[in-house]
């Protein structure tokens, strides 16, 4: 076994062992690279872990995604303005920062059906989830039937505690029959 195997075997130890598995994946690949370019040792790792942490981001963010229950996955960039020009691109530009989350403020979108709401605010829950925010969707109906079913079973407390853990939660009013079930009469 060569020196250089010897490390390179050792290094895919330790990536296992911090459970950094992209380290295992990258320093060949980057260590080729560096050597082409004459990178310093400094800037060999500092490649190595940022290409750790920046897939780690990524991979959290698509968790965070998928654990959100989104009905569909939105982005801002995917609204189409020209069928809602009073939609105020700038304050929806601030709103993707997620500060609004970090701030603990709420964020209410009205008007009548069919004008994006639900696109904007899966958009908005999409950048929460990608800025680190646990987020969690659902429709009106759906979270009345969640906590009454929680209080039904004597867990509404537990429930309520378990929903204080996400930083945004989402209540979508969006389809006709979310109106009916709540009594709103159109």
């Amino acid at each position: 076994m060569s020196a250089s195997s010897g490390a390179e075997a050792e290094i895919e130890s330790y990536a296992r062992a911090l459970r950094a598995p992209r380290i295992g994946d990258a320093f060949r690949r980057l260590g080729d690279q560096a050597r082409t370019a004459g990178w310093s040792h400094e800037e060999y790792l500092a490649a190595v872990l940022s290409r750790e942490v920046s897939e780690r981001e990524a991979s959290g963010a698509a968790l965070r995604i998928k654990a959100a229950r989104f009905p569909g996955h939105k982005t801002l960039e995917d609204f189409n303005f020209d069928h809602q020009p009073s939609a105020d691109r700038n304050l929806l530009a601030h709103l993707s920062t997620s500060t609004f989350v970090t701030e603990a403020k709420n964020v209410v979108l009205l008007g009548p059906p069919g004008t994006g709401k639900t696109h904007l605010a899966v958009a908005l829950g999409v950048q929460a989830a990608k800025h680190g925010h646990r987020v969690l969707f659902d429709t009106a109906t759906g979270w009345v039937a969640r906590l009454q079913e929680a209080h039904s079973r004597g867990k509404l407390a537990t429930e309520l505690t378990k929903l204080r853990r996400y930083n945004m939660l989402i209540c979508d009013l969006c389809r006709h029959c979310d109106y009916a079930d709540i009594g709103i009469v159109r």
